[in-house]
């Protein structure tokens, strides 16, 4: 790859960390106006729509297993989207934007267990690392017991499952990405907009006046969904996966950076201190993912 495609690719791959990151504090500023469930039943329709609109072609001709799997996908992204939507709610972003990093961590766990392979050695390490980094940043003058800094966690264990469910599901089959993702998204939409029906301010949110609200989804749903999913699908064929996760590794940081600049939220020394050991542990636990594939690929030449 030349110097400029690689530069391109890198620089895209850091635009998505940026969305991202921004994606917790405006999903707070979201939040004010509109109960959880409407907001992610508005943000996941608009998605779907354009999505639709690209893909209902591939839909047509999709197999059975693709919407089989969409179908089951979706229903991971529903709850992993509740549980993290609920958590902004009730924790800050800059803590929101750390602890669901730790689906890194999670990830080796899983495919662990699922696999009923041996978890490798380095992760303990790394496990260890994190859970003193998030240690420091949810205790804040002695624990307080915050439901929000829970569901992120949950959400962040749940998007561990999905990826080795869909890496289980995918592997071998042929199956188009965009049907897929359509139908993915499309479940999700389907999900909240039932869930909508039992809020309390269901006439409230069926109209909302406020330009801002209608703004900051437009944005979720183009550049942090379509866009940047989008991207990274693309620029990860014209990069190395350590690239990919180095780089939109970076997300945490993005996050708490926006929180404070923009969401007036204010870290102690004690906090940056264990948000920065929880990227620590993700970085080290994608190198410590990626040693182990490489001596296994190696192993495999060898033995052939």
């Amino acid at each position: 790859m030349s110097r400029e495609k690689r530069w391109l690719a890198d620089l895209s791959l850091l635009f998505i960390a940026v969305v991202w990151g921004s994606s917790y504090l405006i999903t707070k500023v979201v939040l004010t106006d509109i109960p959880v469930y409407p907001f992610l039943f508005i943000r996941f329709l608009l998605t779907v729509v354009i999505m639709a609109s690209l893909t209902w072609r591939k839909l047509v001709k999709a197999t059975k297993q693709t919407w089989l799997s969409g179908i089951i996908f979706g229903l991971f992204l529903a709850a992993i989207f509740s549980s993290e939507t609920w958590g902004i709610n009730f924790t800050s972003a800059s803590n929101a934007g750390f602890l669901i990093s730790l689906f890194v961590i999670f990830t080796p766990f899983v495919e662990s267990v699922m696999s009923h392979k041996r978890l490798q050695a380095g992760i303990l390490g790394v496990v260890l690392l994190s859970v003193i980094g998030t240690f420091l940043l949810t205790m804040k003058n002695g624990y307080h017991f915050n439901i929000g800094d829970v569901l992120i966690l949950l959400a962040a264990f749940l998007r561990a499952v999905q990826m080795s469910v869909t890496q289980k599901m995918t592997q071998g089959k042929v199956m188009d990405s965009g049907a897929l993702t359509t139908i993915q998204l499309g479940v999700v939409a389907i999900i909240m907009g039932i869930l909508s029906l039992s809020t309390d301010r269901f006439p409230s949110w069926t109209i909302t006046h406020s330009v801002v609200f209608w703004l900051l989804t437009a944005y979720l749903a183009l550049f942090c969904t379509l866009f940047a999913f989008y991207i990274q699908l693309t620029m990860i064929r014209r990069t190395s996966p350590t690239r990919v996760g180095l780089l939109t590794g970076t997300e945490p940081l993005f996050a708490a950076l926006f929180a404070v600049l923009l969401g007036g939220e204010r870290l102690s020394p004690q906090e940056w201190l264990g948000g920065l050991l929880i990227v620590a542990s993700t970085y080290f636990g994608r190198h410590v993912e990626t040693s182990s594939r490489l001596k296994k690929a190696y192993s495999s030449e060898e033995n052939a």
